[in-house]
């Protein structure tokens, strides 16, 4: 190792059979250095951030020497996966922390108000467990800080305050990134393992004059119920106030807002896959197909991608793939066989054959894909809606994609539309 480097790749490969995951990298990184990693969905970047901190799946073969010195801080991609179902936020950090005073400390510092430091992972919103793996990874003062799409579900607040805890923090920084202002705002020398693209996004198809009314909400509210320190059981504030909404056959809505607003939840019941308090959701007995953050709370990990799209549509075949950027004959592979990014395409598509006629709801969904492939899936979703009348429900933090991709834009915040 040359003195003062942390991180040493020298001709570095990941193998998953006769296929190379990616290389062969050569990468020096020394103490305060920034590398961004960029390139397409499925081009090896997760793989290269888990080779780095000894996490590879026990089947990948590897070439080349790699050497680190320091502890390494790890900020994966999944976060419902990452963090423990039987934690609080709170106590998850405090793991690493040494104390729940200084835990509570770092969690309010990123936004983490005290009652929601109690609460566990399935009870926070995707952007919420995001920023509970940053503070557990900065909680160990790591001299290596490997970041994976650690803002991809943040809005525009949030991932500043992210951004701005990996700016100043001390530690060597290896980050993966779809979003190129992430790296400038970081100022990171960027290494890519694909060749940038520039893709302009298709404007959405037109409604048709004449198009019925596929989703009507009417004064929908929800609100949670949580424990105290003595088990008593405590209303929370509303989730939804409310909510009233209107999506018609073949348009497509953008709803955006900070993390936390309520987004997923009306997501959730407008899929009905959770009950809400008062209000009405009228689909006119059509499907309602939810796509949630997490590409692995959607799809089965040991189902073929054959038998993920049957299952929505008995006669799917490999052309499915194709139409969004994957190869037709990964059509009997394993869903645990690919990246994020891919798994996000395969549930996307496999919501749009399920819902024929009705609802598409996005949530977060194209978070963790590059710009040519939104640019793919985009146009897999708009050829549905021309063909059958499909609506979309398209959550995201991201303005661009809203203003590219919808109809009309809406924003919520503290559980109401505005």
């Amino acid at each position: 190792m040359i003195g003062g480097t942390l991180v040493f790749l020298n001709t570095w490969s990941v193998y998953y059979g006769a296929h190379r995951a990616f290389g062969p990298l050569d990468l020096r990184i020394g103490a305060g250095g920034k590398i961004g990693i960029a390139g397409a969905s499925g081009s090896g970047k997760s793989t290269l951030l888990a080779s780095i901190c000894g996490l590879l799946d026990p089947a990948a073969r590897t070439s080349g020497a790699i050497e680190i010195t320091g502890r390494i801080g790890y900020i994966p991609q999944e976060s419902l996966n990452s963090l423990s179902p039987h934690l609080t936020a709170l106590d998850q950090v405090a793991e690493i922390a040494g104390s729940r005073e200084r835990a509570s400390q770092l969690l309010a510092s990123i936004g983490i108000t005290t009652d929601r430091q109690n609460f566990y992972p399935h009870q926070l919103s995707g952007g919420e467990r995001q920023r509970v793996l940053v503070q557990q990874a900065l909680a160990a003062n790591p001299d290596v800080l490997v970041a994976d799409e650690p803002t991809a579900n943040l809005d525009e607040a949030n991932e500043a305050l992210v951004l701005g805890l990996l700016e100043t923090h001390q530690a060597a920084l290896i980050v993966a990134s779809h979003r190129e202002t992430v790296f400038d705002r970081l100022q990171c020398r960027v290494l890519r393992l694909t060749p940038r693209v520039d893709a302009r996004l298709a404007s959405p198809p037109p409604i048709p004059e004449a198009a019925h009314v596929t989703a009507r909400v009417d004064a929908l509210t929800k609100t949670y119920a949580h424990r105290d320190f003595f088990l008593r059981q405590r209303q929370g504030p509303h989730i939804l106030d409310g909510v009233s909404l209107v999506i018609r056959a073949g348009e497509t809505v953008a709803l955006s807002g900070p993390s936390g607003a309520g987004k997923s939840t009306l997501a959730r019941c407008l899929a009905r896959r959770e009950r809400w308090d008062s209000g009405q959701i009228d689909t006119g007995n059509r499907p309602a197909q939810l796509v949630q953050q997490e590409p692995s709370e959607s799809l089965n990990p040991r189902w073929t991608l054959a038998a993920c799209l049957r299952e929505a549509a008995p006669q799917a075949d490999a052309d499915v793939l194709e139409r969004i950027g994957l190869s037709a004959k990964w059509f009997e592979r394993s869903v645990s066989e690919l990246s994020e990014g891919q798994r996000s395409r395969v549930a996307i598509a496999r919501a749009v054959l399920a819902a024929g006629d009705g609802l598409l709801i996005l949530d977060e969904s194209l978070a963790s894909l590059d710009a040519s492939t939104v640019r793919d899936v985009a146009a897999f979703v708009q050829d549905a809606q021309q063909s059958s009348g499909m609506a979309c429900l398209l959550i995201t933090h991201r303005l661009d994609l809203a203003a590219g991709l919808a109809h009309r834009a809406l924003s919520m915040e503290q559980g109401r539309l505005r």
